[in-house]
């Protein structure tokens, strides 16, 4: 796979990866790029365990139990972060591809949605005109509500002996 980001004839190092802004263009380079990082994982890997043989079986003069595995340890501990580090690129390149696979689509189908959800709010806004062009058709015709009896006075010297009584005198 070519590895270039375009070709020599631009000035602009920006302008070189506008090319890889379509899903084909993208997903050719993240795989490219996926794959050497899964293969130099792959060879890190090889190494630290070529290393860590070697290393485990340095024996020194006056070595405890687990002296030349501590040492091991502390000698590949670089190393393993390199191994870890290509492999969250491959995955980051992976995630790359089906991210921006889904951001086109989702840009593609955008003014489909628009137009939908304009469509159903035009409809929506002649529904609650109707709505309330009948409600007040028939508000006007109706005959005005009887007026509401008035409560019975409550007698000067009683008392209220719990909140309830408050809305309900019967029991008084």
């Amino acid at each position: 796979m070519d590895r270039t980001p375009a070709p020599a004839s631009t000035n602009s190092s920006v302008e070189a990866y506008t090319r890889l802004l379509t899903v084909p263009a993208m997903t050719a380079y993240t795989a490219d790029r996926e794959a050497t990082h899964a293969g130099d994982a792959h060879e890190y890997l090889l190494f630290l365990a070529a290393m860590e043989g070697a290393l485990g079986a340095e024996v020194v003069p006056g070595d405890g139990r687990w002296s030349a595995a501590r040492r091991t340890r502390r000698a590949t501990k670089p190393l393993r972060r390199v191994i870890k580090g290509a492999q969250m690129q491959a995955e980051g390149f992976r995630d790359l591809r089906k991210v921006f696979a889904a951001h086109v689509h989702h840009v593609t189908a955008l003014p489909g949605q628009r137009a939908d959800k304009a469509t159903r709010r035009a409809e929506l806004r002649a529904s609650v005109g109707a709505a309330a062009a009948k409600a007040l058709h028939k508000a006007s015709t109706a005959p005005a509500p009887a007026p509401a009896l008035a409560e019975q006075p409550q007698p000067q010297g009683a008392q209220v002996r719990g909140i309830t009584e408050l809305w309900d005198r019967r029991g008084a």
